[in-house]
């Protein structure tokens, strides 16, 4: 059956201005969870994103005068860029802000309140620096108030919100800033020599931001594969099925497990069996769309969160994912060649607008269903979802 693939950007109507549901969670020591109360958080999603996109701009603004009253031109054309990186950045964030206008993105933030605060602490300091002041400066007091200004916007608040906002492109986003960071951090190197205060304070500002991004990860991906972990599923999947039964649109929720996969550690070790769900787990993220996410549900098992996913694109995903697993090929220690194959079961929801959320317990649960068809029929397939109220 041929299918037309989803291009990475949802669907959404211009004149539908309503916001998703809140609907937080509340994850336990023991890796369970509850559905809590929803909140009101609309309003401070918006300020949460619009306090993002003043930030960048103030930082745009200061950049370019400092470019403009620097006498050096190499360390002008560093400001220039650096100015240019931080259009690109707001940008960003203004698109984040039109999407959540148009209800594209769920409430992936839980306490929002805290973050509007914390965020308008940071605001409130990066307004504090002056534009018209800068003409006097020496470059030595360029370079500092330029770092000040990179120490303010490595805040983990802002990683953590790249995560929750377009996980499928966090990598590509913390890289993008990453350059971002060096390309200050080289032009103090050209001033100042490594052992000296300014070269080390630099040489923080780097480690600061790698050390942040390290510990945000730790907190919702899986150390072996790298893909996000159990808890990351359980913070992200309650928003999007509050999105879905907001706005009735489709949603799809896979289980993938490996087939046979106990064999493979039992005759060759633990250790060819991790460099194959790191091959395996590679496989996922390339075969799935960077709106999705892919997440290591447990042991040999995976899962995938597809907003916009509905019937007719629930056949060609699972194909994607299917096909993209046969084309692994991982050696063991002794030589043999490994291939692999992964059975697929997965619950659409596209319930109408207005309805109340899907329990996120019954979709994992359809879900479970539908893998455990897929393995009885003979496994190396996906087996029909489970959709409306009347399969479940």
């Amino acid at each position: 059956m041929q299918v037309e693939r989803r291009t990475d950007r949802m669907r959404w109507s211009e004149d539908d201005t309503r916001k998703p549901a809140s609907v937080s969670m509340r994850v336990h020591e023991d890796g369970m969870y509850t559905e809590e109360s929803p909140r009101g958080k609309e309003r401070d999603v918006r300020d949460i994103l619009e306090l993002c996109v003043k930030m960048d701009d103030h930082a745009e603004r200061l950049y370019a005068a400092l470019a403009d009253a620097c006498p050096d031109e190499d360390l002008s054309a560093t400001f220039r860029q650096l100015g240019c990186d931080e259009a690109e950045h707001a940008d960003w964030w203004a698109g984040l802000l039109r999407a959540w206008d148009q209800g594209l993105l769920p409430d992936v933030v839980n306490d929002t309140g805290a973050l509007v605060r914390r965020l308008g602490i940071l605001h409130e300091e990066l307004s504090a620096i002056g534009l018209d002041s800068l003409a006097g400066l020496s470059v030595d007091d360029m370079l500092a108030l330029a770092a000040k200004v990179e120490f303010y916007m490595i805040d983990p608040v802002f990683s953590e919100l790249i995560e929750l906002t377009e996980p499928g492109r966090s990598e590509h986003r913390r890289e993008a800033y990453q350059a971002h960071i060096q390309l200050l951090v080289d032009a103090i190197g050209r001033y100042y020599p490594p052992e000296s205060l300014p070269g080390l304070l630099a040489q923080a500002l780097s480690r600061t931001w790698v050390d942040n991004l390290r510990l945000a990860s730790f907190a919702t991906h899986d150390y072996l594969t790298g893909l996000h972990n159990r808890r990351a599923l359980y913070t992200h999947l309650p928003q999007w099925a509050a999105w879905s039964a907001r706005y009735g649109h489709p949603l799809t929720v896979l289980l993938i497990d490996v087939d046979r996969f106990k064999e493979v550690n039992d005759r060759f070790g633990h250790g060819v069996g991790d460099r194959a769900l790191v091959a395996i787990a590679g496989a996922l993220a390339h075969a799935v769309r960077a709106s999705d996410l892919v997440v290591r549900y447990g042991g040999d098992e995976f899962a995938v969160i597809a907003p916009e996913t509905g019937a007719t694109d629930y056949e060609d995903l699972c194909q994607r994912i299917c096909d993209a697993v046969r084309d692994i090929e991982v050696r063991a220690d002794d030589g043999t060649a490994l291939s692999f194959t992964v059975s697929v079961g997965g619950v659409i929801a596209e319930d109408p607008a207005g309805s109340a959320p899907r329990p996120i317990n019954s979709l994992l649960a359809d879900a479970d269903r539908s893998l455990y068809a897929a393995k009885q029929s003979g496994r190396d397939r996906a087996a029909a979802p489970v959709g409306d109220a009347s399969d479940r």
